[in-house]
C-alpha cells in the first residue's frame, strides 16, 4: 500500500481559525497563533491554514504566544493555498521547538512559486545545520549556514522573497541570501510550514517534516512591520515542553500502561541498564523523528524503582563524521573510580566504529564524545565482514575487557563470535582473539551474534548473545554459561539455552539492583507491519523487569518482586474442574491484568488459555500446552481483524508431567504479554486484536479433564511515564 492511500483514510484537514487574509502587493501583516480556547474548524469563506495529519485533531500544546501545534516527525505539518498572488516582497515566518532532528534534510517553512516544482524552504539537516533550499523544477540547490541550531529551544525561522533575492532569517538574522533568476517568485501559489517541498520517503515514511512544535506564523511584506527584535528575544527566553500530548494515544487500547516505552515514534535495544547515584538508568536506540531504524541516537530513561520511569533528552545524537549513520548500541558501565562511561558503536560513512562517551556530571543527563574518537577503528586486520557492533565492556582485577558482536567465517562456514579487547584505561585497546566462536551446523547459533553479555554469576560466566534473522529462522537471545580461562570463554555445554522458551524478548541489559540481586530489562518488538506502525504512531517496548537467578546452568526468570506495588483490586477463583471442551471464564474487560494460576493436568492432551478473545469469538489467541508434543504453543492465527498483523502458531520445547503441579502467572499490558512457568521459564507474546472490547480471558482443556487449584488477579494501574522535556 502506498503511503498516500494510508493517509487518506487517517487525514483530517482542519481550517485554522485566522483572521481575513488579503492577499495583495499591499498587505501588511497576518499573525496566525493557535490558541488553545480558539474553534479549529472555520466555516468562513475565507482563506486558512489547513492542518494535515494522521492524527484525527490536532494537537495544541503551549506555544511561545498561547497555543502551539505539536508535530510528529513525519505527517503533521500546515499549508496555505495563495492562489498565483502577486507580491513584490514576500516574508514568512514561525516559531518552531525541535524535540529532534530529522531523519533526512526536512523544511521549517517552504514558499512556492507560479510553475510546479519551484519552491524555496528555509530547512535544518540531520546533524542541526540550517539551510536555504533554492527549487526550480524541483532540481534543488542547497545553500547550508555554518551553524548549528539547538533542540529543545525556541527557534524564530524566517524566509523573506524577492524578485531577485531568497534570504534565510534565524533568530532575526540575516543567515544566507541567495540569488534567484528567471523571476521565479514574481507571483507566491502556497505555503508549507513545518516540511519542505519534496516527496522524499523511506519506504512509507516521509523524512523531511519537522518533529517539534509550530507557533505564531506570521506572513508580511515590505511595507508591514520590520522586524521586531525585542519581541523575538523575549519568546527565544521561553522554555519549550515538547512532552507528547496524552490526547495522541488516548484511544489506544494497544499501547501498554505499565511497560517501559518512549513517549513515540520508533525504539530498539536497551542497553547499559545500571544502578547509580541512588538511580536506574537505562538507554535505547531511540529515532524520536520517526517510525523507522535511522537516526539512532541515544535515549535516556531513569527511574527509583525499575517501574515509575522518566524519559529524559536523548544523550548521544550522531554528527558529520564517525558517527554520521547512527549512534548504536553499546553498554553503560563504572570505571575503576566509581564512575560512569558508555562505550558505544558508531556507524560512520564506510564502517562501524567503537567510540567512548563520558558524563558530564553525576546526574548522567548529559554525555561529551570523547575527542579522539573512535578507540577502536574497524574490525581487526583479516576480518571477512566490515559490520561489528555492539561492545559489552566489563573489568577484571586491573583490566578492562570489551567484547564485540561480529562474525566470521570458517572453513567455507559463517559463524557467529564475539571479539575480545583489553585496555588499561578504557582509550587505549589491544585486540586480543575471539572469545568464543559458535558452531552454527551443530548447535543453531546463527551467523552473526549482537547485543552479546559477559555476566559473572558467583564462579560461572554468562555469554548471552542475540543470531541475527537468517532466512526463515527469526532473531533469539542465546546463552551459554561457564568459565573465563586465559582470556578465552569455556562453555559448560556445547550448545545454548534459548533465553525464553518462546522467544520474542531479545538483547536484554542485565546489572544488580540495589539490593544487589540480578535484573534484567529487554526489548519486545511489533513485528508488525509499516503501515499498521504509521496507524498508530509508534512501534517496540521494553519487558518488566525480570530477576535472573543462575540454577544448574540455567537462567531462572521471575518476575521482579517490585511489580506487587501496581496491584489494585484482586480477585480469586478457587478450585474446580475443567472438563474437556471445556472453558471457564477467568477474566472480561480489563487491558492490564496480572494472573497467577496454580494448575494440575489430568488425562486431558492439551490445557491453557484464550486471551484477547471478542464477545463474538471473531479474534482470539490461544497459549497452551501441548503434552503429548511437549511443546508450548502460541496459536495467532485468528488473533486479529486488522490488516498487516502477523498471524501465526509458535512453539516451543516444554514438557509437563500429568498429575504435577504446574503454576502459571500472566502479565497482560495492551499488546503484550509476558509469561513465567512454575518461577523459572519464561515466554512473551503480541497481541493486535482490532476491538478494544477483545479481553476475554478462558481457561480450556482438550482430550481430557484440568483441575485448577487456585487463579488469583489484579488489576494493574498504570506507571504514567513521564517526560523530562
Amino acid at each position: 500500500m502506498i503511503l498516500h492511500d494510508i493517509i487518506r483514510g487517517h487525514r483530517f484537514l482542519a481550517m485554522l481559525f485566522i483572521a481575513p487574509l488579503c492577499l495583495c502587493s499591499t498587505y501588511a501583516q497576518t499573525v496566525w497563533n493557535f490558541n488553545k480556547k480558539t474553534p479549529l474548524l472555520d466555516n468562513h469563506r475565507i482563506q486558512s491554514l489547513q492542518f494535515h495529519s494522521r492524527l484525527q485533531m490536532p494537537e495544541l500544546v503551549d506555544g511561545v504566544s498561547g497555543g502551539g501545534i505539536r508535530t510528529d516527525g513525519y505527517s503533521t505539518y500546515l499549508s496555505l493555498s495563495l492562489g498565483h498572488k502577486t507580491t513584490a516582497d514576500f516574508k514568512l515566518g514561525a516559531y518552531f521547538a525541535l524535540e529532534t532532528y530529522p531523519t533526512d534534510t526536512a523544511g521549517f517553512l517552504t514558499v512556492y512559486g507560479k510553475e510546479k516544482g519551484d519552491w524555496v524552504a528555509a530547512c535544518v539537516d540531520k546533524f542541526g545545520q540550517p539551510m536555504l533550499a533554492v527549487c526550480k523544477k524541483n532540481i534543488c540547490s542547497w545553500f547550508p549556514v555554518n551553524a548549528k541550531l539547538d533542540k529543545f529551544r525556541w527557534i524564530n525561522v524566517g524566509v523573506n522573497i524577492t524578485r531577485s533575492n531568497a534570504e534565510l532569517i534565524i533568530n532575526g538574522v540575516t543567515q544566507k541570501t541567495v540569488p534567484l533568476q528567471d523571476d521565479l517568485f514574481a507571483t507566491i501559489d502556497s505555503l508549507n510550514i513545518g516540511r519542505d517541498g519534496r516527496l522524499k520517503r523511506i519506504g512509507i515514511f516521509p523524512v523531511n517534516y519537522i518533529n517539534g512544535i509550530i507557533d505564531r506564523v506570521e506572513l508580511t511584506n515590505k511595507s508591514g512591520n520590520a522586524i521586531n527584535t525585542a519581541e523575538i528575544n523575549k519568546y527565544l527566553k521561553k522554555t519549550p515542553r515538547l512532552a507528547i500530548p496524552a490526547s495522541r494515544f488516548a484511544g489506544d487500547f494497544s499501547r501498554p500502561a505499565y511497560h517501559l516505552l518512549p513517549a513515540a515514534n520508533w525504539t530498539n535495544e536497551t542497553h547499559g541498564l545500571i544502578y547509580y547515584d541512588g538511580l536506574y538508568h537505562i538507554f535505547n536506540q531511540k529515532n524520536g523523528a520517526n517510525l523507522f531504524l535511522g537516526q539512532i541516537n541515544w535515549g535516556h530513561f531513569t527511574s527509583p524503582d525499575l517501574l515509575h520511569w522518566t524519559e529524559q533528552k536523548p544523550v548521544l545524537t550522531p554528527e558529520a563524521g564517525y558517527d554520521e549513520k547512527g549512534i548504536w548500541s553499546g553498554c553503560c558501565f563504572l570505571d575503576s573510580q566509581n564512575k560512569a562511561a558508555i562505550v558505544y558503536s558508531s556507524s560512520g560513512p564506510a564502517s562501524f566504529d567503537i567510540c567512548l562517551a563520558r558524563p558530564d556530571n553525576a546526574a548522567l543527563l548529559k554525555w561529551t564524545k570523547f575527542k579522539d574518537n573512535p578507540i577502536i577503528s574497524s574490525p581487526p586486520p583479516g576480518s571477512t565482514r566490515n559490520d561489528f557492533h555492539d561492545p559489552y565492556v566489563w573489568k577484571s582485577g586491573k583490566s578492562f575487557y570489551m567484547i564485540v558482536g561480529m562474525g566470521l567465517t570458517q572453513d567455507g562456514v559463517n559463524k557467529g563470535t564475539v571479539l575480545l579487547y583489553n585496555s588499561a584505561d578504557l582509550v587505549n585497546w589491544s585486540y586480543l582473539h575471539p572469545l568464543f566462536i559458535g558452531d552454527p551446523v551443530h548447535d543453531d547459533s546463527g551467523v552473526f551474534w549482537e547485543m552479546p553479555v559477559f555476566y559473572q554469576f558467583g564462579d560461572k560466566y554468562l555469554l548471552l548473545v542475540n543470531k541475527v534473522p537468517e532466512r526463515t529462522k527469526p532473531a533469539v537471545a542465546l546463552y551459554w554459561t561457564g568459565r573465563f580461562v586465559d582470556e578465552y570463554f569455556v562453555p559448560d555445554e556445547k550448545k545454548p539455552r534459548k533465553l525464553e522458551v518462546i522467544n520474542r524478548l531479545l538483547s536484554p541489559s542485565v546489572t544488580k539492583d540495589a539490593s544487589g540481586q540480578t535484573v534484567a530489562i529487554g526489548i519486545i518488538p511489533d513485528e508488525t507491519s509499516a503501515s499498521a506502525t504509521y496507524r498508530v504512531g509508534w512501534t517496540h517496548l521494553f519487558s518488566i523487569p525480570r530477576v535472573w537467578t543462575l540454577t544448574d546452568g540455567k537462567i531462572c526468570q521471575e518476575p521482579d518482586p517490585v511489580l506487587r506495588s501496581l496491584r489494585e483490586r484482586e480477585t480469586r477463583l478457587s478450585r474446580q474442574n475443567v472438563g474437556s471442551n471445556d472453558t471457564l471464564l477467568i477474566s472480561n474487560g480489563k487491558h492490564q491484568l496480572e494472573l497467577s494460576v496454580d494448575i494440575i493436568p489430568g488425562d486431558c492432551k492439551q490445557f491453557g488459555f484464550i486471551v484477547g478473545k471478542d464477545p463474538a469469538g471473531k479474534e482470539f489467541s490461544k497459549i497452551y500446552f501441548d503434552i503429548d508434543k511437549g511443546q508450548l504453543v502460541v496459536d495467532q492465527t485468528k488473533s486479529s481483524l486488522s490488516k498487516n498483523i502477523p498471524l501465526r502458531v509458535r512453539t516451543g520445547e516444554y514438557r509437563v508431567t500429568p498429575g504435577q503441579k504446574v503454576n502459571i502467572h500472566l502479565f497482560f499490558d495492551g499488546s503484550v504479554i509476558e509469561g513465567f512457568i512454575n518461577h523459572q521459564d519464561a515466554f512473551t507474546t503480541r497481541l493486535f486484536p482490532e476491538k478494544p472490547e477483545s479481553t476475554r480471558i478462558e481457561f480450556f482443556a482438550n482430550g481430557g479433564a484440568v483441575t485448577l487449584l487456585d487463579a488469583t488477579l489484579w488489576s494493574i494501574r498504570s506507571t504514567n511515564i513521564k517526560t523530562n522535556f
